[in-house]
């Protein structure tokens, strides 16, 4: 019998091993390291959206990756064990498929929102001011002035819920699409253990329906869905810039122009870049006076002209969408409900209770009654006002669609309190509220009611 050769272990071929091991260590680590940057996950594996790329740069969550939020803050194993599951997208990314307007395969917030946010009840409420500039020639700037009672109020020894009060209640609910804009049904079990179920009057589903659709429970990113990449509307996005000082409020109908630039079609980056030196040409054409009367604006403009059209390039990039008849409009904004119905999905005033009872519509439950004014300064006057003892007649249900009609059969009483009623949008009084009036509010309303106000 043949004696089979044995090979001598030398210390170089040890090594050697050793060396080959490590390489493929390296490769490896690297690898998976590259698989988890945003540059894979937005440009080699999915293009799902382009423009998603620039909103997350320019969000709140920009030193957030994509695989944080799309994949979990878990450890290593189980993330690789996610990923690969992922793997049955690849067959529609090489051979082509409809870029989603929704991400079936988030997980749930507990792996991603919550390794940062706690569910812990907040113990503070807060007040926003937002900017907003008008399209005329003085871009003339308003404040809006909301108080966000994050955990409710006390007032007069009465405790009222705020928003935390999503954190405290278990919310069950049915949704009719993707994108979870129809709800037409609700179960809420409070903290004590009741349950109460809440449907839409106006699209009702059956037993059989309820008992066959599936059941979500209401998460962080069922409100907060854009979180990650804000995708807003022109008006808004040139309202930040003119707020932080990226465009000049001083220069004549920049409001506009720079809105109606937004709203350009193109069909690459380097043709939005020719929109924008396109459009500041034009500009320059039309206001010739600007060099001489805002010379250090004028100076900033042209030293920074190259930036700050590769701001606005950016901004086209992020507001356009490549895909046909897709735009900002196409993803819907839960956490609000100035374009989309947000919040109204289920506080509209249409679900009810068995009992008759709606869910809460109240809109000052979440938050004051907003401040619109021009000034820097706001009089105690309306924010005393907007805290101040409710009459009864304010904590009726259906109070918010039917507030006008009491005010014109009860004057009298709402001149106390309110002054002289004149409904209008001036924000000289309090009725005039712009924040509140002549507002159409996609989403909120009774069934067959008026949504405009």
């Amino acid at each position: 019998m043949k004696a089979k050769k044995v090979i001598p272990l030398t210390l170089g071929t040890l090594l050697g091993v050793v060396v080959i091991f490590a390489l493929m260590g390296t490769a490896g680590v690297a690898t998976w390291e590259y698989s988890n940057s945003d540059a894979f996950c937005t440009d080699a594996c999915h293009n799902v959206h382009p423009e998603n790329a620039f909103a997350h740069k320019a969000s709140q969550h920009a030193e957030v990756s994509c695989v944080e939020c799309h994949v979990g803050r878990i450890s290593t194993f189980p993330k690789m064990v996610r990923k690969t599951g992922h793997m049955s997208h690849l067959w529609a990314v090489i051979f082509g498929y409809e870029r989603p307007l929704t991400a079936p395969s988030l997980p749930p917030t507990r792996e991603s929102c919550e390794g940062c946010h706690t569910t812990r009840p907040h113990q503070h409420n807060s007040i926003r001011v937002r900017r907003h500039f008008a399209p005329n020639e003085k871009n003339t700037e308003t404040k809006r002035i909301l108080s966000v009672r994050t955990v409710g109020r006390t007032l007069h020894g009465g405790q009222s819920k705020g928003i935390d009060e999503h954190t405290r209640t278990r919310v069950r609910f049915i949704a009719t699409d993707p994108q979870k804009q129809n709800i037409p049904w609700v179960e809420a079990t409070r903290p004590d253990g009741t349950v109460v179920v809440y449907e839409d009057a106006s699209a009702r589903l059956d037993e059989a329906e309820i008992s066959a659709a599936e059941k979500y429970t209401m998460e962080c990113k069922d409100c907060h869905n854009l979180a990650g990449h804000p995708v807003k509307d022109p008006d808004q996005l040139i309202d930040e810039a003119l707020a932080d000082g990226t465009l000049d409020p001083r220069f004549p109908y920049v409001k506009a122009r720079a809105v109606e630039l937004l709203n350009r079609e193109f069909d690459d980056p380097d043709e939005a870049r020719e929109l924008v030196s396109e459009a500041w040409a034009s500009y320059q054409e039309e206001f010739p006076e600007l060099k001489e009367k805002y010379p250090d604006a004028w100076e900033r403009s042209e030293d920074l002209l190259e930036e700050e059209q590769e701001m606005m390039a950016g901004l086209l990039l992020r507001n356009q969408f490549a895909a046909a008849d897709i735009s900002w409009r196409s993803f819907p904004d839960n956490a609000g409900h100035r374009n989309s119905p947000g919040c109204f999905r289920c506080h509209n005033g249409r679900h009810q209770a068995a009992d008759g009872n709606l869910l809460p519509v109240a809109c000052t439950q979440c938050h004051g009654i907003p401040i619109v004014t021009t000034r820097d300064r706001i009089g105690g006057s309306l924010l005393d006002l907007a805290d101040m003892r409710r009459p009864r007649s304010h904590n009726a249900q259906d109070f918010t669609f039917v507030h006008h009609e009491l005010a014109e059969e009860e004057n009298a009483k709402c001149d106390t309190c309110h002054g002289k009623i004149e409904h209008g949008t001036d924000d000289k009084t309090f009725c005039a509220n712009s924040g509140c009036h002549d507002s159409s509010w996609p989403g909120f309303g009774k069934a067959n009611a008026e949504n405009t106000f």
